[in-house]
């Protein structure tokens, strides 16, 4: 039963994988302009900057055992020593991006439904809805994601090391993030009613981290004003 559930959420997730992106592919092909990589990651920051409400809604009625993981992620996300959100903004500013600019911004509104939308499925529902939409839906995309694009950020961009930091580093440890959400998603929802939910909410989850793609894609590539003219 536990096996047939946890397919169930990793079949939710590959419906709408950022992987298969128009973008990813013509990213990981070398066919994406600088431009559009410095709104990934200024968009990106703008995302993650925002997900300290989440991690702690979810905590709010969950398990110690989640409280822990939640908890164990928020440090490493927000180290101070090592922060994953300068490694976002050493992305942005090797693709000619300002991080003083981007810190200003808002994000596109596409990246401000997606950041809602977590918000509200962590805040307004049980503990494992926000789990399933924050980690499972949304973080463990990363590792097929960011390896997809590593050759061609080595191979054909020719960064360096250092700022491709957050592309190899997020290919590894968030296998690790991704496989411990979902050994406790699976643990704790038991009845078919939780398990339901967890599964539309992964949905969710990949369907608005898809349409945020769709938003960078349009802006900063193809270049339609999504700002509204600001």
């Amino acid at each position: 039963m536990s096996r047939t559930f946890r397919k169930r959420l990793e079949d939710a997730v590959n419906e709408r994988h950022c992987a298969d992106h128009p973008m990813t592919e013509k990213w990981a092909n070398g066919e994406v302009s600088k431009r559009c990589m410095m709104g990934w990651a200024a968009e990106q920051w703008h995302w993650v900057s925002k997900m300290n409400a989440p991690t702690f809604f979810v905590c709010k009625d969950a398990p110690d055992d989640v409280i822990h993981a939640e908890i164990d992620n928020f440090h490493e996300e927000m180290d101070p020593d090592h922060s994953h959100l300068d490694i976002m903004l050493n992305f942005a500013k090797a693709n000619g991006g300002s991080p003083t600019k981007i810190k200003k911004g808002e994000g596109l509104p596409t990246t401000r439904s997606w950041v809602r939308f977590l918000t509200d499925s962590a805040r307004d529902n049980p503990w494992y809805c926000g789990m399933s939409a924050l980690r499972i839906g949304t973080e463990s995309q990363s590792p097929r994601l960011y390896s997809k694009l590593l050759p061609a950020l080595r191979d054909i961009y020719k960064f360096k090391e250092e700022e491709i930091e957050h592309f190899w580093l997020h290919s590894e440890v968030d296998i690790e993030h991704g496989g411990i959400a979902y050994d406790l998603i699976v643990k704790h929802c038991k009845s078919r009613e939780q398990q339901d939910l967890c599964v539309h909410f992964v949905k969710e989850s990949a369907k608005m981290r898809w349409f945020h793609f769709d938003g960078i894609y349009l802006h900063y590539e193809m270049g339609y004003e999504l700002h509204g003219g600001k």
